[in-house]
C-alpha cells in the first residue's frame, strides 16, 4: 500500500485531473523533447511525444487563464503529441477508420450510403491531417477519419486538439470523440465506457453540440446532449478541448469552457481518440453539389497532458464526491453535533468545501471550510451518523485513512473504528454513515479540488 503521506499529496494530483493510463509500451517520465533535428526517423515513429511539438507548451485554457488549479503544481506535463509535420500518417499513433459496411443513412441529406475509406484520410505535408468528404454518386458519400484505437487510449487528463472543420453546408460534419470498448455494456452508466463526442459540427450556425452517448446504441440507449455556442466555428482553425477527471468532463472550445458532464455520464477506464468527418446528421446540401471532393477538415495537432504532481494539500479545499451518487458531502449546520449529509452539487458554498489537516501519525483531520470544524462519527456502531465537532476534538474519532480503490476513487477509513464512510441512498441530504465493509461504489470517494 503507498505511503498516508504519499497518499494525501497524490489527492492533489488526482483532484486536478485524476490518474491518467495509456496503453502504450512505456512513457519515459525522464524524456525530454529535443529538437526534430536531432530525432531519427525510428525516434520519431516511436516517440509518444512528436519531437515538433513546442517545449513546455501548455493547454490553452491554461495559457488564457495564466490561473493554475488549486492543488496543481502549476505545470502541465505533456505526455503524447502529434503535429502532423511528416509526409504520411504517424501509424505508431493511428489507425485510419474503414468501414466494412455502410454507415447510418442521412434522410436530410439524400445520403443512403456513405463509407470511411481509406485514402480519404492523410498527412499532406505541410503539417496538417487532411480528414476529406466526397460526393461519388447522387446518394453516396465516402469520408475520412483516424483513431488511436489499441494504441493509445488514456484514462484522464487533458486532451486537446487544434482543427479547421470541414464544411457543413455541403453535407460534411466533423467530429471529436472518445470511445470505450464496453460502452455497449448495459448499466445505467457510462463508468465502464461511452462514446463521448466532444464537439460535431452538424449545424451551420454558430454553435455545436457535446453528447454522451451511454448503454450501447439499442433499445437501452441513453444519451445526454448539450448545446453551447462557438464563435466563427466555421471559420478557419479553432482548439477544442477536454479535461477529463473520475468524476467530471469539462469541455473548452478556443481556450473557454463552454459546458461539462458529471455523475453517471463520466467513464472511468481508458478511450481511443477519434476525428473523423462523416456525413452530417443535421445541416447540408449535398444534393446541390458536383461529383467529387465536398470539402475537408485540417488538424494541426493533437496533445494530451498529465499533470505533474506537488505535495502541497494544506489550505487546499475539496469536495468529497461519492462515485455512486455524484453528490458531494455538506455539513447541516454551523454547531456542534450538526449532522453531515449528502448535497446536491448544485448547492454550493463553503459548507460543502473541505481541507485535510495532517494528524502526524499518518492520518488526516477534515477541516470545514465554512466552519472550520472536523467532522467525526456519533459512534462505534455501524451506520452511525457522521456529526460536525470542534477541533478540540483531535482523536481517533475525527482521524481518517484514505485508501486508493485503483480506479481514481479512495475509500475513507475512521483510525478508532476502524469503519467507512458512505450516504445512506443517493437522495439529497441522505445522512453519511459508518459502514463496516467498503465493497461498492458507495464507500468510493474523490477529492474533487475547487477552483
Amino acid at each position: 500500500m503507498m505511503n498516508l503521506r504519499k497518499q494525501i499529496a497524490l489527492l492533489t494530483l488526482i483532484g486536478a485531473a485524476g490518474l491518467l493510463s495509456c496503453n502504450v509500451d512505456k512513457l519515459d517520465d525522464t524524456t525530454e523533447n529535443p529538437s526534430s533535428k536531432l530525432m531519427s526517423e525510428e525516434s520519431y515513429l516511436t516517440n509518444p511525444i512528436d519531437p515538433e511539438t513546442p517545449q513546455g507548451i501548455l493547454p490553452t485554457f491554461k495559457k488564457n487563464t495564466f490561473k493554475a488549479r488549486p492543488g496543481e503544481a502549476g505545470n502541465y506535463k505533456l505526455i503524447w503529441s502529434d503535429e502532423f509535420n511528416g509526409s504520411t500518417l504517424n501509424t505508431s499513433k493511428w489507425t485510419k477508420s474503414v468501414s466494412t459496411k455502410s454507415r447510418n443513412p442521412r434522410a436530410n441529406l439524400g445520403v443512403s450510403d456513405w463509407w470511411w475509406v481509406e485514402d480519404h484520410a492523410y498527412v499532406n505535408g505541410s503539417g496538417e491531417l487532411i480528414l476529406e468528404g466526397s460526393k461519388i454518386d447522387h446518394n453516396t458519400m465516402y469520408c475520412g477519419a483516424v483513431e488511436s484505437r489499441d494504441i493509445f487510449e488514456p484514462q484522464y487528463g487533458y486532451i486537446e486538439v487544434k482543427m479547421d472543420i470541414a464544411e457543413t453546408s455541403k453535407g460534411n460534419h466533423t467530429a471529436f470523440w472518445l470511445q470505450g470498448h464496453n460502452q455497449r455494456n448495459i448499466d445505467n452508466s457510462g463508468n465502464d465506457g461511452a462514446e463521448v463526442d466532444v464537439f460535431e459540427s452538424a449545424w451551420t450556425g454558430d454553435y455545436t453540440k457535446s453528447v454522451v452517448h451511454i448503454d450501447g446504441y439499442g433499445s437501452a440507449h441513453q444519451a445526454n446532449t448539450k448545446r453551447w455556442d462557438a464563435a466563427n466555428l466555421h471559420s478557419g482553425y479553432h482548439i477544442f478541448g477536454i479535461l477529463w477527471t473520475p468524476t467530471k468532463m469539462e469541455i473548452f472550445y478556443d481556450g473557454e469552457k463552454t459546458t461539462e458532464y458529471s455523475g453517471k455520464w463520466v467513464p472511468n477506464v481508458p478511450e481511443w481518440i477519434w476525428l473523423s468527418v462523416g456525413a452530417s446528421f443535421g445541416d447540408g446540401d449535398f444534393q446541390s453539389q458536383a461529383t467529387g471532393i465536398l470539402s475537408n477538415a485540417k488538424v494541426d495537432y493533437v496533445r494530451v497532458w498529465d499533470f505533474e504532481l506537488e505535495a502541497n494539500p494544506e489550505n487546499t479545499f475539496f469536495r468529497l464526491t461519492n462515485k455512486e451518487t455524484g453528490k458531494w458531502i455538506k455539513t447541516f449546520g454551523d454547531t456542534e453535533n450538526s449532522l453531515i449529509k449528502q448535497s446536491d452539487p448544485f448547492s454550493t458554498g463553503n459548507w460543502t468545501t473541505w481541507k485535510t489537516a495532517d494528524a502526524g501519525n499518518g492520518f488526516f483531520y477534515f477541516v470545514n471550510e465554512g466552519t472550520q470544524n472536523y467532522f467525526r462519527p456519533e459512534n462505534n456502531n455501524d451506520g452511525s451518523t457522521l456529526q460536525l465537532k470542534p477541533t478540540s476534538f483531535t482523536g481517533g474519532w475525527t482521524q481518517w485513512e484514505f485508501i486508493e480503490t485503483g480506479d481514481g476513487f479512495y475509500y475513507i477509513k475512521n483510525k478508532q473504528t476502524g469503519k467507512y464512510i458512505r450516504p445512506t441512498s443517493s437522495s439529497n441530504g441522505a445522512e453519511i454513515i459508518l459502514s463496516a465493509t467498503a465493497n461498492s461504489d458507495w464507500e468510493k470517494w474523490y477529492f474533487d479540488f475547487v477552483d
